[in-house]
């Protein structure tokens, strides 16, 4: 397989974004192998690359995840997606092979909305332009409900209901920060909590997202003082089920309020169970 290259970019990153099924690990693994030549020379570092080089990658090919798809027509796909797995763009950093767009790219599908890489659960995917657009619309009116599941640290008692607060996004650290008022540069986050089981020393949230920011749920969460098990970013404490690697937290429920030619999905129902709802069973 050649590739060539139309931007200055380091080796590992130009195989990651243009050889399917390719990782950061395994781009690693190659170069030390010395199956990777530019110019036609081999190579055994993550060199930088210029406009106009040629890189030889000796055959790869890596196995495409199972994601199980539970709903699907001419519009839309309703996919599970597994902890692990990007939805849009592969992260360079990661172990994960496959974005769910291009597991699902013989489908023409595209995302409308965002699962963070180690959180897992339902996704919606468009199947056309013109229905990506109509998502568009339907996330901004909020006719869209999601809910998820959360496994945290603590017992949840006094924190139902509707709470509101205020989030700033460090675009460079890629970490964001909650305030309970307001702020120059914070955006205001309203999430609906409920305590849906007690475990003691950890809790089982239901939660349904009244606005959508990036990383709303689990900098939210933390803010209160109920950190999400396994999420290392907002919580200081060790995850006690190490055997599951992402965050206990499910996208486990979405519910359509939509008008016009899309309002057919109105009567879908699908729910799902935490893979990691186990643990805390336990």
């Amino acid at each position: 397989m050649d590739i060539k290259i139309n931007k200055p970019e380091k080796l590992i990153k130009a195989l990651i974004h243009n050889t399917q099924g390719m990782s950061f690990g395994s781009a690693q693994k190659m170069i030390r192998l010395g199956k990777i030549k530019v110019n036609g020379k081999k190579v055994k570092d993550n060199i930088s690359l210029n406009i106009g080089d040629k890189v030889d990658v000796d055959y790869f090919q890596k196995s495409i995840p199972n994601v199980p798809i539970l709903y699907e027509d001419n519009n839309i796909l309703i996919i599970n997606k597994p902890s692990g797995i990007e939805c849009a763009t592969r992260d360079k950093s990661s172990d994960n092979t496959y974005s769910l767009e291009e597991i699902f790219a013989e489908k023409n599908a595209t995302i409308v909305h965002r699962l963070d890489r180690q959180t897992s659960g339902l996704v919606i995917l468009a199947r056309s332009k013109q229905v990506a657009t109509l998502f568009e619309k339907y996330f901004r009116n909020r006719m869209i409900d999601k809910h998820y599941f959360a496994g945290v640290f603590g017992s949840m008692h006094n924190i139902n209901g509707i709470k509101k607060a205020y989030l700033h996004k460090d675009e460079k650290k890629s970490i964001v920060d909650i305030s309970d008022v307001p702020k120059d540069g914070y955006k205001e986050i309203v999430t609906e909590f409920n305590l849906h089981r007690d475990y003691e020393k950890f809790s089982l949230i239901d939660i349904k997202l009244h606005t959508g920011r990036t990383h709303q749920i689990r900098a939210h969460l933390s803010h209160l003082g109920y950190p999400i098990i396994g999420d290392n970013k907002y919580s200081k404490n060790t995850n006690p089920f190490g055997e599951y690697k992402g965050y206990f937290l499910t996208a486990y429920k979405i519910k359509f309020n939509l008008v016009g030619e899309l309002e057919y999905l109105n009567d879908i129902d699908i729910t799902i169970e935490p893979e990691w709802l186990k643990y805390l069973e336990q």
